[in-house]
């Protein structure tokens, strides 16, 4: 599970943000980032995540400041499909999802959408099980950029080139090889949001190593990301549903 995909799918009242400072110049001194990846890929178990056909993930989301409590499920298919659905009570649920070809997000206050242009690249790369294990082939270029800190934690900070044009940073911690912090720009249905993710309470599901809480700060507000259960398997018995409402959207005639 990724920061990214959590945010698409919270209240888009929420994502407002400014992002904190990144790196400083980069210097001989610092790691390879490709020797970072490999490390990371070690540490959180990237050939079980790679080698599990689906992943089922289930978690609480909550916005603290708003007194707000929601739950999850996630399902991810490889090699590129995903279903979120957030269930807020009193609001109804939100569901987005990307099913090889299509990329959605529904939700009370916006109704059914059907996403395009950057929108849906990062939703086609959120949906890529690859992206979990950080497997390099999803990137054009590596490059660490500083020795910093993200969430009281020493981490180096690397510069993530999508193949599909994005950039995004991830901050290893130089102790564990895990990933502590991230930063983006979200595409969403408001524009560009700055994001900074932080990561903690790492635990063992099977072979796989995930953080079990991630914090979200926008605005000055936080985001709690908190997973309950993960399984990984063949499959069996999943599948991604396309709304309804997406459907009817997806057969109209293009203007």
């Amino acid at each position: 599970m990724t920061c990214n995909t959590i945010l698409s799918c919270f209240t888009a009242a929420a994502l407002l943000s400014a992002m904190h400072g990144t790196a400083s110049a980069q210097t001989s001194t610092l790691p390879a980032a490709a020797g970072l990846l490999a490390k990371y890929g070690t540490a959180a178990g990237s050939q079980a995540i790679l080698k599990s056909a689906a992943i089922s993930t289930k978690g609480a989301l909550s916005m603290p400041a708003a007194g707000m409590e929601a739950t999850f499920e996630m399902v991810q298919i490889a090699p590129n499909r995903m279903q979120m659905v957030t269930t807020i009570p009193g609001m109804g649920a939100i569901n987005v999802g990307y099913d090889g070809t299509i990329g959605w997000s529904m939700n009370p206050m916006q109704g059914p959408r059907l996403l395009t242009g950057k929108e849906l690249e990062q939703m086609r790369d959120e949906a890529d099980p690859r992206m979990i294990a950080r497997s390099p082939e999803l990137f054009s270029a590596l490059t660490t950029v500083a020795d910093t800190t993200m969430g009281g934690q020493q981490c180096f900070l690397v510069k993530l080139n999508w193949k599909s044009g994005r950039e995004t940073f991830d901050c290893f911690s130089g102790a564990t090889g895990l990933v502590v912090g991230s930063k983006s720009v979200q595409q969403t249905a408001m524009g560009e949001i700055p994001v900074t993710t932080l990561y903690s309470d790492y635990k063992k599901f099977g072979d796989m190593m995930l953080a079990t809480r991630t914090v979200l700060e926008v605005m000055g507000q936080q985001q709690v990301v908190t997973i309950t259960s993960v399984e990984a398997g063949t499959g069996a018995g999943l599948e991604i549903k396309v709304p309804a409402e997406i459907q009817a959207l997806a057969a109209k005639p293009k203007s």
